[in-house]
């Protein structure tokens, strides 16, 4: 009985998997969404409408979500496992919801209370371009630039386009150069999915690359660095290299085995997104024909990892929230910053926890973990009294913010 007991909690985690398994992956895509309206409610913190609206929102996001499971699973599952179910599904219902239009919304006294018809997306997320659209809304359709470097079997070097791109000023404008497979490929199945990509020859020759950066072994700095000139968010930058295998005696056909290491990161903060690496193997009596379907086999396999934990990372950051790196410049001491960490926590929408990672100079790094992007904190802060000291906004990403600290006249520091 002891044994039984013990295993018993085991048994019904297994159960909540299997079901949502069963939930999110068995149906057909079309079929994998239900409509249902729902009501969220927040409290009215400090008189500020917006910040309970937006928590009334997600409360109702969250409890639509509830609804769609609730109708899939019986109820004693649903009693017993809570706990399981709001990791795996409820804390991050923003992302399986695919569109949702506010029915009715208003205050009473300290509450505010919102209405939303919500379609809620039982399927795998990765498969729901719907959804998929709606969270790359959410998190501003990020434009990203593929840099991978590839050898190929019978090349001596790894090729890749940023060792070319620029030389000359104009004279590459136009011209077609063969793109490295894996690239292509991951391009491909990106686009698929909806992603924002940019197309590298639409800014050719508009300014040059540095010599430093001119190798296959790219640092993430050198990167970013091109991903800021060509105007991208993300940058999947890797390596490609195709091999030939062992051929058996007197046989024409080949074996081939091609390994893709890549890596997607943000631009403005160098935060890894995702990371993958695989190996695939192919056939063929060409050996240049035998590599490329290697890499691609390996680059498909690769681009698929890459956008589940993409996305992943996308869903738990409008759901949960992300790190928004701020820099202030010109505190004229500690009283200073301590009032600005305070007014983020208290005055701006969606800043949930403010980190100081240093000060040093008049100059403060603060990391917020943030359900705003950094754009809208921004625009926050322009909105906002401040008191005794002026907050001007020079410079935004998706997750930084550059910010000037200046005290208002006749004002005295307490």
């Amino acid at each position: 009985m002891l044994y039984r007991r013990a295993i018993r909690p085991v048994h019904h985690v297994i159960t909540v998997v299997l079901l949502l398994v069963t939930m999110l992956g068995a149906e057909t895509a079309s079929a994998q969404s239900q409509s249902v309206t729902a009501e969220g409610t927040a409290g009215i913190l400090g008189g500020d409408q917006g910040i309970a609206r937006d928590n009334a929102i997600r409360d109702a996001q969250r409890k639509a979500v509830e609804q769609a499971v609730g109708t899939m699973i019986a109820s004693e599952t649903l009693v017993e496992n809570f706990q399981v179910l709001r990791d795996s599904i409820y804390s991050k219902s923003q992302g399986y919801i695919q569109k949702y239009d506010i029915v009715k919304e208003g205050a009473q006294k300290d509450l505010y209370n919102v209405t939303i018809s919500a379609t809620v997306a039982v399927g795998p997320l990765k498969n729901d371009l719907g959804a998929l659209g709606l969270l790359m809304a959410r998190v501003g359709k990020p434009r990203t630039l593929f840099m991978i470097a590839e050898q190929n079997v019978g090349q001596e070097i790894y090729a890749f386009w940023w060792s070319w791109w620029g030389k000359g000023g104009q004279s590459f404008t136009g011209q077609t150069v063969d793109m490295a497979v894996s690239e292509t490929i991951l391009k491909e199945e990106f686009l698929n999915k909806g992603f924002n990509v940019i197309d590298i020859s639409a800014v050719t020759g508009k300014f040059e690359i540095s010599n430093a950066y001119r190798m296959a072994d790219l640092t993430d700095t050198g990167a970013r660095e091109i991903g800021k000139k060509m105007g991208a968010e993300i940058i999947v930058k890797g390596k490609a290299l195709a091999k030939e295998g062992p051929r058996n005696p007197g046989s024409s056909v080949g074996s081939y085995l091609a390994d893709l290491t890549v890596s997607a990161i943000r631009v403005d903060n160098g935060q890894v997104l995702a990371s993958a690496r695989e190996s695939a193997p192919a056939r063929h009596v060409s050996q240049h024909v035998g590599g490329n379907q290697a890499i691609e086999n390996a680059a498909r396999k690769v681009a698929e990892k890459l956008i589940d934990q993409i996305t992943a990372k996308w869903t738990g950051e409008t759901s949960g929230g992300q790190l928004v790196q701020i820099t202030i410049r010109g505190l004229a001491g500690m009283k200073d910053l301590i009032r600005v960490k305070e007014f983020l926590q208290s005055q701006v929408r969606g800043v949930q926890t403010v980190i100081q990672r240093s000060f040093e100079g008049g100059m403060a790094v603060l990391e917020v973990d943030a359900k705003s992007s950094a754009q809208q904190i921004g625009d926050e802060l322009a909105k906002k009294d401040f008191g005794v000291l002026d907050l001007d906004v020079t410079g935004a990403t998706a997750n930084t913010l550059e910010v000037v600290a200046t005290r208002k006249s006749g004002a005295v520091q307490k």
